[in-house]
């Protein structure tokens, strides 16, 4: 039985970028174009312009636990991050700044 459009198979398997504050998409900061050198100075920038309730989400190729470790370091209990899709090729990530 060949498949239409309708079908739930041919159904995109990204989630769609979470809505913020007035039910607007959240901003996505592709990492994956920026210079390996720079990208923690540049994401650690978009979180502190965050006030609390905003969010981003960073797009990357490869999970970004080590900068999760790192923002947890230096600032505990401030940010949540949610998965929104875990690899293989992309990695979308929700940081919410919670106070």
């Amino acid at each position: 039985m060949p498949l239409d459009a309708d079908s739930p198979a041919l159904a995109p398997s990204v989630s769609p970028a979470p809505e913020g504050p007035a039910g607007r998409a959240l901003h996505e900061l592709d990492v994956r174009t920026l210079p390996h050198g720079g990208r923690h100075e540049i994401i650690f920038a978009s979180l502190d312009a965050l006030e609390p309730g905003e969010a981003f989400v960073i797009l990357n190729d490869h999970d970004p636990k080590p900068l999760r470790y790192q923002t947890e370091a230096l600032w505990p209990d401030v940010y949540t991050w949610d998965y929104l899709e875990a690899g293989p090729a992309l990695w979308r990530v929700a940081i919410t700044r919670a106070r």
